[in-house]
């Protein structure tokens, strides 16, 4: 995520293409953006180097160590990792009913819920049903937030 550009954004699809080389599964992966993540990227600004995660214009965001501390010392929750927020994204969206398999899909697991002969004969992308999962998590948490803060934001779709 740090290393998201512009180019890797198609704006008009709202999708979010990671090559190959940027990511562990050594495979484009398509994330379609939820509503609220689309309204988050319109808010920022665009810079030179096309990072859209910079604080300079010139390298990507750093100092995730010092995020981390600022999120426990407001949350009073310590004993967590940054890599746990992905855990709880699947998990929260079983729990919301979206198949183990979409859920699979979304995090660009090679294994998983499709295996055997039915991953080598299924090469559908489930970019709809990404779409769709990621749109109801996004929705999730906006609720989830509107209840605990009483803030309700709703972003257009």
């Amino acid at each position: 995520m740090a290393t998201l550009t512009w180019p890797d954004i198609d704006e008009e699809k709202g999708l979010w293409t990671i090559p190959r080389e940027r990511n562990k599964s050594n495979r484009t992966h398509e994330v379609p953006l939820s509503s609220a993540a689309r309204a988050v990227l319109e808010t920022l600004p665009k810079v030179d180097r096309a990072l859209v995660f910079t604080t300079n214009g010139k390298v990507p965001i750093a100092g995730f160590s010092n995020a981390k501390r600022r999120l426990d010392d407001l949350s009073q929750v310590r004993d967590w990792r940054l890599h746990d927020l992905r855990r709880t994204a699947a998990s929260g969206m079983a729990r919301i009913g979206v198949a183990p398999h979409v859920v699979e899909k979304v995090l660009n697991h090679k294994g998983g819920a499709i295996s055997g002969v039915a991953a080598i004969y299924n090469r559908h992308g489930y970019l709809e049903e990404k779409q769709t999962a990621l749109q109801q998590w996004a929705d999730h948490l906006v609720r989830v937030v509107a209840a605990d803060t009483g803030i309700a934001h709703t972003p257009d779709r």
